[in-house]
């Protein structure tokens, strides 16, 4: 009788989740369509975007969209910081997997061929000039053509984060060729940096330095939410199997060692030894943990991390809304005040774990009408297209680059694609996803993006395989 009732309350449950309604001024799910199109396709389609050859795609870019050039440089860069004007003779390769994406999800919204040619075109790219096929892993950057640092030292996030854009493009085609790389990355990483106790090293090793000594949060964290959450439901056996194992373990573990339950936080490092105002210890890191782990639960049935993870993304989000702007506030400085600084890839996770939450809890979609007009108002520019880096919330006017080591189109594009798909579902309405299969997949290998989703209609047309659906969960 327990698991009669058990069965009856989750199917209620899950009926409760399709009757999602939005709230008054939650923009429509054709607004992030004609986002992308209108304020991000462009920055990533003029000819400085394409690289040299096409697919081969700048790390650095100007204000305006110029790809940088030292006998010409931008202020904007050179005045950006060490952080940045030290590494401005770098080319990256997380920066082009990221580009990867961006055409891979503008395809998935659109159905534009051309989006999907130039991710094919860097995915190539890649797979031709940086899997490292002697040592394993992929090259980190290049500096003036010669790849660096040494293989010891690639770092756990920048291996994960190579794996984005095939990963994508992997998702939207199921194209054979990109999966025996993605699968041997994959067990690369986890073979040369297991820690020992259930997560993964920063790097490997650094006899020169401390790099070792490292704990980091996105270590563990952006192996889910770079490549393993995406493709682990759609992988051939055995590594759909091997895969989800992984992630409940990424997700306990980072629980186990990360969480801080009194300050509702995960802490960014553990080799640091204060918390607030230490590196990546944020609302942006912290959401997006909960959001990954959230969606780990739903996907493997552990009913604990998504109770977990929505009872404490709440708290976070509550923590991080500012009423009176309409915007999320980035972290808590050491001194435990509010950073109210507009950061673009936290303010998307923390919109993206809202309007997930929303699709089963309506109280957390309140922010996200005002929430959308702070990012349409203060984060895009709207002159020569895409969101800035950093906004100062009283003067949008101040405002950091939109292409550099750490910035390039995936969040910007995830958020569109996350955004589109649940205001449709808050809307009572059915989403439309652009597929280029060989052959359709069937029953659950068929998803949308990070959610599961009843298939309503499957059409093949010229550019591609349109699959529409609707109960978003």
């Amino acid at each position: 009788m327990r698991s009669v009732l058990l069965a009856a309350a989750l199917l209620l449950a899950s009926c409760a989740t399709h009757r999602a309604t939005a709230p008054a001024g939650l923009p429509e799910g054709k607004v992030w369509i004609e986002h992308l199109q209108r304020d991000l396709v462009p920055f990533w389609t003029m000819p400085d975007a394409l690289g040299d050859p096409v697919g081969n795609f700048a790390t650095f870019r100007c204000h305006d969209g110029r790809r940088f050039d030292r006998a010409a440089p931008c202020p904007e860069l050179l005045q950006a910081g060490a952080w940045i004007s030290e590494n401005l003779d770098r080319e990256y390769v997380r920066m082009q997997s990221r580009q990867i994406y961006f055409y891979a999800a503008a395809y998935h919204l659109t159905g534009d061929l051309k989006m999907l040619e130039l991710a094919d075109a860097g995915a190539r790219w890649l797979r031709e000039h940086a899997v490292d096929r002697v040592n394993g892993g992929v090259v980190s950057w290049w500096v003036n053509g010669k790849p660096d640092p040494e293989p010891s030292l690639r770092t756990a996030q920048d291996l994960a984060y190579a794996q984005l854009g095939p990963a994508m493009l992997y998702y939207v085609t199921r194209d054979p060729e990109l999966l025996p790389e993605l699968l041997g990355v994959k067990e690369h990483i986890f073979r040369t940096l297991d820690d020992g106790g259930g997560l993964l090293l920063w790097v490997r090793d650094d006899p020169a330095g401390d790099e070792d000594l490292r704990r980091e949060l996105v270590a563990p964290l952006d192996q889910v939410n770079a490549y393993m959450l995406l493709l682990a439901p759609i992988l051939p056996e055995p590594h759909r199997t091997e895969w989800k194992r992984d992630l409940v373990r990424l997700a306990d573990g980072m629980i186990a060692r990360y969480w801080i339950e009194d300050e509702g936080m995960f802490r960014g490092t553990l080799h640091e030894p204060k918390l607030l105002g230490s590196r990546h210890t944020d609302f942006g890191h912290t959401i997006k943990a909960l959001w990954m782990i959230e969606r780990i639960g739903q996907l493997t049935g552990r009913g604990d991390l998504v109770d977990f993870s929505r009872r404490n993304g709440a708290r976070v989000l509550h923590r991080a809304w500012i009423p009176e702007s309409g915007c999320w506030a980035t972290s808590i400085r050491e001194n435990g005040e509010l950073d109210r600084t507009l950061v673009w890839w936290s303010f998307a996770e923390l919109d993206q774990m809202a309007a997930t939450l929303a699709l089963s809890d309506a109280s957390a979609a309140r922010p996200l009408p005002a929430s959308s007009r702070c990012w349409f108002g203060k984060m895009v520019d709207p002159v020569h297209h895409e969101v800035w880096g950093f906004v100062n919330p009283d003067d949008p006017s101040k405002h950091f680059a939109k292409a550099h080591l750490w910035k390039n189109g995936y969040h910007t594009a995830e958020h569109a694609l996350v955004g589109y798909l649940t205001a449709q579902a808050l809307h009572g309405k059915p989403s439309q996803l652009w597929f280029a299969f060989a052959e359709t997949p069937e029953g659950d290998e068929l998803r949308p993006y990070f959610f599961k989703g009843r298939v309503q209609a499957i059409e093949r047309q010229r550019n591609g395989t349109r699959v529409t659906f609707d109960r978003l969960q």
